[in-house]
């Protein structure tokens, strides 16, 4: 299965995600792949890190250029994502294939994957096993990563941007 949370930034994805991971887990089930969880400073957002969901370990991702202090980055708006935060997530979530986990979480694909760069030898990876692999994309994105890769069937299995959207409800 092949499964997405939409939703746009700041809408919660990656909060309703280790939530939904937190219930799999609970319930018996390997979970692994990457979180994407949000850095702050003084209540600004200033980037992410990545968080291997098999080992626990996480890694600088992006940072609001300013802030950015990687050796290496791709620019994405506002945001530089490290090259060794790319490397880290590729081998979490490849890792996690290999591993055979009952699921596979990819936080996020965006504008870099849907170039062709990023995570994307991984999110492809994911996509073409057997796994059933959770995918966290922006709304406004969706089109755009269903159009890409329209080899796969996609099944939202929680919209955040829905104004109604209620979390418990949603949680499988």
């Amino acid at each position: 299965m092949r499964l997405l949370v939409t939703g746009e930034s700041g809408s919660g994805k990656t909060s309703w995600c280790r939530e939904y991971v937190h219930r799999h887990r609970k319930s018996g089930s390997a979970v692994g792949g990457i979180l994407s969880p949000a850095i702050e400073k003084q209540g600004q957002r200033v980037g992410s890190n990545a968080l291997d969901l098999l080992t626990g370990q996480e890694v600088p991702f992006a940072r609001l250029s300013q802030h950015a202090s990687f050796k290496e980055g791709e620019q994405v708006g506002d945001y530089t994502i490290s090259r060794d935060g790319i490397l880290f997530a590729c081998v979490a979530i490849k890792r996690a294939i290999k591993s055979r986990c009952d699921l596979v979480v990819i936080d996020e694909v965006g504008p870099l994957e849907l170039q062709g760069k990023g995570l994307i030898s991984a999110v492809e990876s994911a996509l073409a096993s057997a796994i059933t692999v959770l995918i966290i994309v922006r709304s406004s994105l969706r089109g755009a990563l269903q159009k890409r890769f329209s080899d796969y069937e996609f099944t939202v299995i929680a919209d955040l941007t829905e104004p109604s959207f209620n979390t418990s409800r949603h949680l499988h």
